[in-house]
């Protein structure tokens, strides 16, 4: 490529904001279209299977190009960010009839695998997990997100069983991204004990997010409270400084409003049952053992919830078995209830079958990605 000073004002801009997303594939909005350049554009001209162009760069020179419609953006967002990759969109940010010489743009948000919120992007009846691990005097804490639903949850492990444990928190969860501690990684006796496959999905996060005070402010800010003691989470500084650096990835990536994740669920791994990786595909709890499909499994037999909201529920009931007697009973009494009052459960699903997908509206009203129809 050409010395940058010798480019078209316009690549110039998109590459000093290139610049300061190199880790991302760069949507820069022309008009009615997201426009990529250079490497990015071969990238994404690939994975996307669209027609690889040039445009004029200065003096006699060319660069790649590749662009897609503004309005049907979503659909090839979501293809990239499905094969792995970040997704930077730069947006214009001041009228053009009002601009002197370049139009100003920033980059509005970048979606990540572990932060997308689009609905029709994601599975209705199971959650998107972002997954962050930190490392704090030989405790390991995790805290993942469902930014599209706003649940945030909590906990630690420590000991001889940390690693089996870990192992199995992961595997239960299945972030859609992974983020680490450095930290962390280097710790041999954990990190050794993760199945290959499963370790290369972890990738090292800024350690400063991880800094106890700092992520303890950046927790108690986003939940607007003074302390964490109303959390369960005064002592837990490995559990906190996880749940800090979910918060530091989120603005840095979202730059937006993070309202609707306003609380946090701390909660022990051992209150439930524990079923380790190989346990979990031979009951074929989720997917079959032979294809990996949904269908067949004992979660496609179960499910006939009426709503998006009872099925991501569901889901988690039959991921995490219970294991206490009173929560047990609590839940039967519940289940019997229903099934003996046959007028009632009728009602009851009638009703439920008008009711959207609440949790994942709110969260697009939150972003102001919200259309009319939600």
């Amino acid at each position: 490529m050409m010395p940058v000073d010798k480019l078209t004002p316009m690549l110039q801009q998109y590459f000093t904001i290139k610049s300061q997303y190199n880790d991302c594939l760069l949507l820069f909005r022309l008009g009615d279209f997201y426009e990529l350049f250079d490497e990015d554009a071969k990238v994404a001209s690939k994975v996307l299977e669209i027609t690889l162009t040039g445009r004029d760069a200065g003096g006699n020179s060319r660069i790649p190009m590749c662009g897609v419609p503004y309005h049907a953006a979503d659909s090839y967002i979501a293809t990239l960010v499905k094969s792995g990759f970040k997704v930077a969109v730069c947006e214009q940010v001041e009228d053009p009839k009002e601009a002197k010489g370049v139009v100003k743009r920033e980059v509005v948000r970048v979606i990540t695998p572990g932060t997308v919120i689009d609905g029709e992007l994601l599975p209705h009846k199971s959650n998107n997990y972002l997954a962050v691990l930190s490392w704090h005097q030989k405790v390991v804490g995790v805290a993942f997100v469902d930014v599209s639903t706003g649940e945030f949850r909590v906990t630690e492990f420590s000991g001889p069983q940390a690693p089996a444990s870990l192992h199995a928190e992961l595997e239960r969860i299945d972030p859609a991204e992974c983020l680490a501690d450095p930290q962390l990684l280097e710790q041999e006796s954990i990190m050794s004990k993760l199945r290959p496959g499963l370790v290369e999905r972890i990738t090292p996060y800024d350690p400063r997010a991880f800094h106890k005070d700092a992520a303890y402010q950046s927790l108690t800010r986003q939940l607007d409270v003074p302390s964490l003691a109303g959390f369960n989470l005064e002592d837990k500084p490995a559990a906190v400084k996880a749940a800090g650096a979910v918060v530091s990835y989120l603005r840095e990536t979202q730059m937006r409003s993070l309202s609707h994740i306003s609380s946090i669920q701390y909660y022990l791994a051992d209150g439930f049952m524990a079923v380790d990786s190989a346990t979990r595909r031979n009951l074929e709890l989720t997917e079959t053992l032979r294809q990996g499909s949904y269908e067949g499994s004992l979660l496609w037999v179960l499910d006939d919830t009426q709503t998006a909201m009872g099925g991501r529920l569901l889901r988690q009931w039959v991921e995490r078995p219970l294991i206490d007697i009173d929560a047990i009973e609590k839940r039967q009494n519940a289940v019997r209830a229903l099934y003996e009052n046959t007028m009632l459960r009728a009602e009851l699903r009638e009703s439920l079958s008008s009711i959207s997908d609440i949790e994942r509206l709110c969260s697009r009203v939150v972003y102001g990605s919200a259309n009319a129809r939600d």
